[in-house]
């Protein structure tokens, strides 16, 4: 498979590189306080071309592939230093304005998408609710149609930078029918009357922009607001599948960002007289971290270069990718600690801070287990899984 990036997405990687650099060194700050200058990030990456990266042109999107938006969401990781230079690609890119692009009516993306992919409104997913989280399709949220209006009720929570977004892709249950034939997807808005916003969990790790709850109480919602109603579920996935997509390139930056930290410790760590580097069991460990993250970045690339139109991850190339970081994040960064040794359990090396940032990895688009019922399911047809996601 051919990884060589064109002269294009190699300019595309250096104002990538720029842009992320100009933050470097501020996570510090913004892990300590769970707050980020947020706005005047998304400008920055607006300055620098980066937002809407594949979204068409006619929408005010860069019209590129899914290869720019991992080429520009890794290279922002890895210069930043921050999970947060990521977030604007995403919201401009990710499962939100790609769920709008398959919105029913053309109305309905001409009134959202030039504002999303601009970054001047951000749109979030609006998914998890208190009771239910791995299976997507046992949803209490509900779209009840009322002449020209929907009234959305029910309650979601795990919504990033929920005080930062004016519209959040609601996922409900539309007409009463049980299961994914039922589930649906409406935009609702920030000042829509019945439409409360309440702080969230505070996180141990993937801090600096805060998560939070949205609540609706019968929510008269416009039906040109509609994206999909009952019998979209499986379409809606296949924009989801982005946000699978993004969660491979955190796992892989985070990754790398976690190895070449351990390494340069091991390199100034001395022990017996030596750097511990020279050791056998510590250039052993070394060693199998570099394969693991070259093996998922193999992965990644190729659920983005195989995407349909260039645009849609496919639904087994994505979770694939996305369960080999969630499961490979986690034990890397453990690793890193441990080389670290009495230095990795305090708040003095960054390598705390991506151990900590790495539990996110495994559970933000789908917890492990879900994501191999996922594949089983496209792995073995014929047979009855219990499929969540």
């Amino acid at each position: 498979m051919d990884f060589d990036f064109t002269p294009e997405q190699l300019e595309l990687k250096e104002r990538a590189h720029k842009a992320g650099m100009a933050w470097r060194g501020r996570h510090t700050s913004w892990d300590r306080d769970d707050a980020s200058p947020y706005r005047e990030v998304t400008e920055s990456m607006r300055e620098a071309g980066l937002l809407g990266l594949t979204i068409p042109t006619e929408y005010g999107g860069k019209g590129g592939t899914a290869l720019d938006y991992v080429i520009v969401v890794e290279e922002l990781f890895r210069s930043s230093q921050s999970w947060i230079l990521g977030e604007p690609p995403f919201c401009t890119t990710g499962p939100g304005p790609s769920m709008v692009l398959l919105a029913e009516q053309e109305e309905t993306r001409r009134k959202f998408l030039p504002d999303i992919v601009n970054g001047l409104k951000g749109c979030a997913i609006a998914l998890t609710e208190p009771d239910h989280g791995s299976d997507l399709t046992d949803l209490e949220t509900t779209a009840v149609l009322d002449g020209d209006d929907y009234i959305v009720t029910g309650s979601k929570r795990f919504i990033t930078g929920s005080p930062e977004n004016e519209i959040y892709a609601v996922f409900a249950r539309f007409d009463d029918i049980p299961g994914a034939k039922g589930v649906g997807c409406i935009l609702v808005e920030k000042g829509t009357p019945g439409l409360d916003l309440e702080p969230g969990a505070q996180f141990v790790g993937s801090r600096g922009l805060p998560h939070g709850e949205v609540h609706m109480h019968e929510c008269r919602v416009p039906r040109i607001n509609l994206i999909r109603g009952a019998g979209g579920f499986s379409d809606l996935m296949t924009a989801f599948n982005m946000e699978r997509l993004h969660n491979s390139i955190y796992s892989l930056a985070f990754a790398e960002a976690a190895y070449e930290e351990t390494v340069r410790y091991c390199e100034e760590r001395k022990s017996f007289g030596r750097p511990i580097i020279e050791f056998q069991a510590t250039y052993h460990s070394l060693v199998d971290m570099h394969v693991a993250i070259e093996a998922h970045r193999l992965l990644t690339y190729k659920a983005a270069v195989t995407a349909i139109d260039s645009r849609f991850p496919r639904p087994l190339d994505s979770t694939v990718s996305k369960l080999s970081g969630a499961t490979m994040l986690p034990n890397l960064t453990q690793q890193g600690v441990l080389l670290h040794g009495g230095d990795g359990a305090t708040l003095d090396f960054p390598i705390q801070r991506l151990h900590r940032d790495a539990i996110a990895a495994m559970v933000a688009g789908g917890s492990p287990p879900v994501l191999r019922n996922a594949i089983a399911a496209q792995l073995f047809p014929g047979h009855r899984f219990r499929q969540h996601a």
